[in-house]
């Protein structure tokens, strides 16, 4: 039993769907243990109800976790007849930032309140184009990106050579995507009686054939998307992959290989990838391994995150690496494989001793 007198909180906020992160984190916190940091945890319900735990320390440090039941019940429900990652989905979730701040700084008004992630930066990932125009402001390599309005002008770049992702703006998880490429396009979207479906599920989204569906392409353009050129990428053993690097302040605490087949469209686990073991990276080029973590760094800051995972692709050139997606809530490896919580937990320690 730790005789250290408390003189900090943490404040972990989350729901008892999310074992990936909050879960995972909490089990974890005796290795807090000996230090002037006690741990408190919270779920969004509560926090909306304006039923806080009691807090008499002066400082209060607040960890926001992803909020599934709110997610689940308001922004994105099983009845959503949308298409999957529009708008809403994103204005939805700054206004739910928005209240949960509000009702934080309210209900611990004179105390001295400090994020891991600010509210006001929680929903910017959402945005891909937000996220890429702030990253690319750090000198990080990003996809290039198309403006195009027509079908025409789409096909006139795949005439060109050209080899393009067009992705909703506003998703996540692999979810929404379509791949073209002369002779080849794929989507893991639907397209029934002229209509594009989405999934009710983060899951099963697989890629079908599409190619040379001109009227599929002309609905997919009245959505809020964004087109990029794809990444050349480096292959090792034959197989694509990216990186997911979990990043605190100035460092990399862990980086998660992810491959697939190299035709496969993405790196994503839900869509198939495999998670490839720790000693993966010792296949990975030095300097543009180094690239890589260096990008990630800036990545995370360049959102005003403190924390989060980010997806770098290397490039065939065995020199750069291409920026993906930041994660401001990224799912935990498991904790046999790295515990990701421990790590997070000692940086924490030393930042607020």
């Amino acid at each position: 039993f730790s005789m250290v007198k408390k003189t900090k909180i943490l404040l972990v906020i989350g729901d008892d769907k999310d074992f990936d992160t909050y879960i995972k984190f909490i089990n974890q916190k005796r290795f807090f243990y000996g230090s002037k940091v006690e741990v408190k945890h919270v779920d969004y319900l509560s926090v909306l109800k304006k039923k806080l735990p009691h807090i008499a320390s002066k400082q209060i440090i607040i960890f926001p976790c992803f909020p599934f039941e709110y997610w689940d019940k308001y922004i994105e429900p099983k009845n959503y007849r949308g298409v999957y990652g529009n708008k809403s989905f994103y204005t939805k979730f700054v206004k739910f930032w928005k209240v949960i701040e509000q009702i934080i700084e309210k209900e611990y008004k004179g105390k001295n309140i400090v994020y891991i992630n600010h509210p006001k930066n929680l929903a910017k990932d959402r945005d891909k184009e937000l996220t890429k125009k702030l990253v690319s402001k750090s000198r990080v390599m990003v996809p290039q990106t198309f403006y195009c309005k027509s079908t025409k002008d789409i096909l006139g770049l795949m005439e060109h050579g050209y080899k393009l992702f067009i992705k909703v703006r506003f998703g996540s998880m692999g979810k929404g995507i379509t791949c073209l490429e002369k002779g080849r396009w794929l989507t893991n979207f639907r397209f029934r009686n002229s209509k594009i479906v989405s999934r009710k599920s983060d899951y099963g989204w697989k890629f079908i054939e599409i190619t040379n569906k001109p009227s599929f392409l002309k609905q997919l353009l009245k959505q809020d998307i964004l087109i990029e050129e794809a990444i050349n990428p480096l292959l090792i053993q034959g197989r694509k992959f990216d990186l997911r690097m979990y990043v605190y302040r100035d460092k990399v605490l862990y980086i998660y290989g992810r491959s697939n087949d190299a035709e496969a469209v993405t790196t994503n686990i839900s869509q198939g990838a495999k998670g490839e073991k720790a000693s993966f990276v010792n296949l990975l080029p030095k300097k543009q391994l180094e690239a890589a973590k260096k990008a990630a760094i800036k990545s995370i800051k360049a959102l005003g995150l403190k924390f989060g995972g980010v997806d770098i692709m290397l490039c065939a050139d065995k020199k750069s690496a291409m920026f993906i997606e930041v994660n401001t809530f990224p799912g935990f490896p498991k904790v046999k494989r790295f515990n990701l919580s421990k790590y997070l937990i000692k940086e924490i320690i030393k930042d607020y001793k």
